[in-house]
C-alpha cells in the first residue's frame, strides 16, 4: 500500500474525539468536542449528527432536533439522520413530525428495524394498536431481546384482543421487572386478567403498580374496579377516592 492509501485508511478508521467521549459515556465532554469539531468543519454532517446524539443523551432534544434537521439538510438521503430527527421529534412532544419522517422512511425502506420501531412508537402514542402490532410483529420476533419494543407489541396485542399471544409476553417482561416499572404493561396486563374473570391475580398486579408508584391515580382506579367486580364496595370506594384526589382533574 502506498503512503496515500494508507493516510486515507488512518482518516477513514480513526475515531475522533467526539465519538470517543460518547462511547465512554462523557456525554458533555462530547458535544463540546463535536462543537469544535462543527467550528472547523462547518458541513460535517457526522459532527452533526453526533452532537445531536450528544444533546439526547443530556436531555436536550429541542437542541438535538437542531443538529439533526442539519444534517439531514447536509445528507438528505441519509436514513439515520432522519431517523435520529424523527427520535428527537418524539423527546419534544412533536409526534406528527416524527410520523411524518417515518411514514416516508418506511415506505422506502420497509425492511430498516429502526424506522419500522420509531413509527411503531408514534403510532403507540396516538392509541393505533393495529398498526403497531403489524409493524412490530417481525421485529420482537427477531429482537426478543429489546424490552421497549416487547412491551409496545404486548400492550397493543391486548389492546387488539389477542389475549392468547399478549399473555406470555406479559409473563415474560414482568418476571424480570424493571425500576421503575412500565405501569403501561402492568396495569394493561390487570385489564387483561379483569377481563378473563382472574380477579385474585389482576390484583396482585394493581398491587405490585400501586407499590411501585404509589402516587399514580390510574393503578389506584383499576384496584377500586377491582374491589367493587369482587363485591368489596366499601374498600372500592376508599380507591376510587383515592385515585380522585391524586388527579382531580380527571374525568
Amino acid at each position: 500500500m502506498n503512503w496515500f492509501g494508507l493516510l486515507l485508511l488512518l482518516a477513514q478508521t480513526t475515531e475522533t474525539q467526539g465519538a470517543q467521549f460518547y462511547r465512554e459515556g462523557r456525554y458533555a465532554d462530547a458535544a463540546g468536542a463535536y462543537q469544535t469539531e462543527i467550528r472547523l468543519h462547518p458541513n460535517d454532517a457526522d459532527a452533526w449528527i453526533g452532537l445531536g446524539q450528544s444533546f439526547l443523551r443530556l436531555d436536550r432534544p429541542g437542541n438535538a432536533v437542531t443538529c439533526f434537521l442539519k444534517a439531514s439538510q447536509l445528507r438528505p438521503s441519509d436514513a439515520g439522520a432522519a431517523a435520529a430527527l424523527a427520535r428527537a421529534y418524539l423527546d419534544v412532544g412533536r409526534t406528527a413530525q416524527a410520523t411524518a419522517i417515518l411514514e416516508a422512511l418506511h415506505a422506502k425502506e420497509p425492511d430498516n428495524v429502526e424506522a419500522r420501531s420509531l413509527l411503531a412508537e408514534c403510532m403507540y402514542r396516538g392509541g393505533y394498536y393495529p398498526r403497531v402490532v403489524q409493524l412490530l410483529e417481525d421485529v420482537v420476533a427477531s429482537h426478543p431481546e429489546d424490552r421497549d419494543l416487547a412491551a409496545l407489541y404486548a400492550v397493543s396485542l391486548a389492546k387488539t384482543g389477542r389475549i392468547t399471544d399478549a399473555e406470555p409476553l406479559f409473563k415474560r417482561l414482568l418476571d424480570r421487572p424493571e425500576h421503575p416499572q412500565n405501569l403501561d404493561v402492568v396495569l394493561t396486563y390487570v385489564e387483561l386478567l379483569d377481563g378473563c374473570g382472574r380477579t385474585p391475580e389482576a390484583m396482585f398486579w394493581a398491587d405490585q403498580a400501586i407499590a411501585g408508584q404509589p402516587q399514580n391515580p390510574i393503578a389506584h382506579f383499576w384496584k377500586a374496579r377491582l374491589f367493587w367486580h369482587s363485591d368489596h364496595a366499601e374498600e372500592a370506594r376508599r380507591e376510587a377516592e383515592q385515585s380522585v384526589a391524586l388527579a382531580p382533574d380527571l374525568p
